[in-house]
């Protein structure tokens, strides 16, 4: 029999004792009671289920603490590995960071050195674009020459060709000159006297037996008329300078009157240049009588024939070249 039951037959037993009030007030009380035993299977019920949801709570509790046992054993162990990690790491760390110091102190050096290297390059640089400068203003100053030059160069291009035409005009002037005097003189050219160029010059060479006897100065009146002919053509030609020179061969000369060849080469010449003058008509400011007595041989051979060669005068006949000393001079 339980507590409830117990209760029951007890208050039935006092009801059947105790008189109508008392049993009232027992009924209150066991209203009360059934309320209250109502309410206390109401709270226990509602305790059993709290206590049921606390158990499975605590179930679910202790489900988490040993999940979360486990999480913290395994976050102590992955904390120590971690750690071990860390530790590796700052090792490695330590090795890379005191590897990078001794590269970044190499990188330093090297930097150190290029930067010197930069500055003696930029140095060098710098005197080369000195030089440079110094060969730009040279050249500047070489191109002012050179447009100089060329002008000065163009100049005396006009002036070679002035000159190249004033020589020309002198050998055209030498060569009439020559026909002038071959015509002059074509009735003695197979008696002892030829005509030629040299050196823009005019040269009428007569052998000794055109002018002379030997070992005379007075000229045979042959001579004469080739020299009256030579006159009036070099008349036609005033602005020819006209030179006489005597030549003599190596034989001395055995005369009381004449000193020696020398002596008979200036005579020689001198007696020319006065029938050409007195008789010939030429102005004698033209003239000029020399003497080159044995020392300038046509054949330098000792026979006879040779010797007769080298006894003549030549009347040597040149342009005046007062233009061309101007155009040389300037």
């Amino acid at each position: 029999m339980n507590y409830f039951s117990k209760a029951v037959l007890l208050s039935l037993t006092l009801v059947a004792c105790v008189p109508q009030r008392k049993f009232d007030e027992l009924q209150v009380k066991f209203d009360e009671c059934q309320v209250s035993k109502k309410e206390c299977k109401e709270q226990l019920i509602s305790s059993q289920s709290a206590n049921e949801n606390c158990n499975e709570n605590n179930k679910e509790l202790k489900t988490r603490v040993l999940s979360l046992q486990a999480d913290s054993l395994e976050c102590f162990n992955a904390l120590e590995r971690t750690q071990k990690l860390y530790q590796q790491s700052e090792s490695t760390s330590q090795k890379i960071i005191d590897n990078n110091r001794y590269e970044n102190e190499k990188l330093a050096r090297e930097l150190n050195a290029k930067n010197e290297a930069l500055k003696s390059k930029e140095s060098e640089l710098n005197d080369k674009e000195s030089a440079l400068m110094l060969v730009q203003n040279k050249n500047r100053d070489l191109s002012s020459t050179l447009s100089q030059t060329e002008q000065d160069l163009k100049k005396r291009e006009l002036r070679v060709a002035e000159l190249e035409a004033k020589l020309r005009a002198k050998d055209s002037a030498v060569n009439a000159l020559k026909a002038n005097i071959q015509k002059a003189l074509l009735g003695f050219q197979n008696q002892g006297l030829s005509i030629e160029i040299r050196n823009g010059k005019v040269y009428v060479s007569m052998e000794e037996k055109l002018l002379f006897k030997s070992g005379s100065i007075e000229v045979d009146p042959k001579g004469v008329a080739a020299l009256l002919e030579l006159s009036k053509a070099l008349n036609q030609n005033a602005d020819v300078s006209i030179l006489v020179e005597g030549h003599t061969d190596n034989v001395p000369m055995k005369s009381p009157t004449i000193k020696d060849n020398l002596d008979l080469s200036v005579l020689r010449a001198t007696s020319i240049a006065r029938i050409i003058t007195s008789q010939g008509s030429v102005d004698p400011t033209r003239v000029i009588s020399a003497g080159r007595g044995e020392h300038f041989p046509i054949d330098t051979a000792n026979t006879p024939e040779a010797r007769a060669k080298n006894r003549r005068t030549e009347i040597i006949l040149t342009p005046k070249l007062d233009e061309l000393f101007s155009i040389l001079g300037n």
